[in-house]
């Protein structure tokens, strides 16, 4: 199930990236920020979603008899549907940020044209820059702590497991 959305949000991914740079190279003064937009989904949705497949490959095979581990283990099935809908929920959420920030941006772009006070509009690309980075944080942290773990949990028990191997040679 989790390869099937991978899969499936990859293709999506791949194609708003083409057609955010097709639209971006022929209409380069055009926003298309509903492009953008579905862009930052896919793209936070097959991040999330490629964290999830690492916990559960680590889950599967690691060979640690932590107490956590053991319960994951016993509940993994059960939970992968639960944590799918959790990481759409997530990148749910990135389409209500990423529009704010286009609207932001907007905003931005429109009062360049009139005559204008400075405070104003460095305040709201200052505004703007931080929104933008502490959505990035908040959205991507989480997953990335969560592969790196899983990772480095996988490799010190693939060591562990190599480790036995060679010391019951025979």
């Amino acid at each position: 199930m989790i390869l099937i959305s991978l899969g499936f949000c990859r293709f999506c991914l791949q194609w708003s990236s083409v057609l955010n740079n097709f639209c971006s190279y022929f209409y380069p003064n055009s926003v298309f920020w509903y492009i953008a937009i579905t862009w930052e989904f896919t793209n936070t949705l097959v991040f999330w979603l490629t964290s999830l497949l690492a916990v559960v490959y680590c889950v599967q095979v690691c060979s640690f008899t932590h107490p956590v581990l053991l319960w994951l283990r016993w509940r993994i099935l059960r939970l992968i549907s639960w944590s799918l809908l959790g990481s759409l929920l997530v990148s749910c959420t990135t389409i209500i940020f990423s529009a704010i920030r286009y609207h932001i941006n907007i905003q931005l772009v429109s009062m360049m044209h009139f005559p204008r006070n400075n405070t104003v509009t460095e305040r709201l690309k200052t505004s703007g820059q931080n929104y933008f980075i502490i959505q990035q944080v908040a959205v991507l942290v989480i997953p990335f702590l969560l592969f790196l773990a899983s990772t480095i949990l996988l490799i010190a028990s693939l060591s562990q497991h190599l480790g036995q191997m060679q010391h019951h040679k025979t």
